[in-house]
């Protein structure tokens, strides 16, 4: 069976194809993932992307993402 996958996972596979950012995120990216998926990823990279592509529903705030990038990036210093 096909998988459906929505615009928003699209555009999360395409970003976490990233090499750099998967190399920064110490992710491997499968090119499976989902924006739900993601969302709930303990990976704060892979949630972070997703916090912001999934931002048309304006379930987050800024400090929320922020904070998620912020994590990322002191968790990479």
């Amino acid at each position: 069976m096909a998988t459906h996958y929505t615009n928003g996972d699209r555009i999360l596979q395409a970003v976490l194809a990233d090499s750099k950012l998967a190399e920064l995120g110490e992710y491997i990216p499968t090119g499976d993932e989902t924006i739900v998926d993601a969302l709930n990823s303990e990976n704060t990279t892979i949630r972070a992307v997703a916090m912001i592509i999934d931002g048309n529903e304006n379930q987050y705030t800024q400090k929320e993402i922020y904070t998620q990038v912020s994590n990322f990036l002191i968790s990479n210093i």
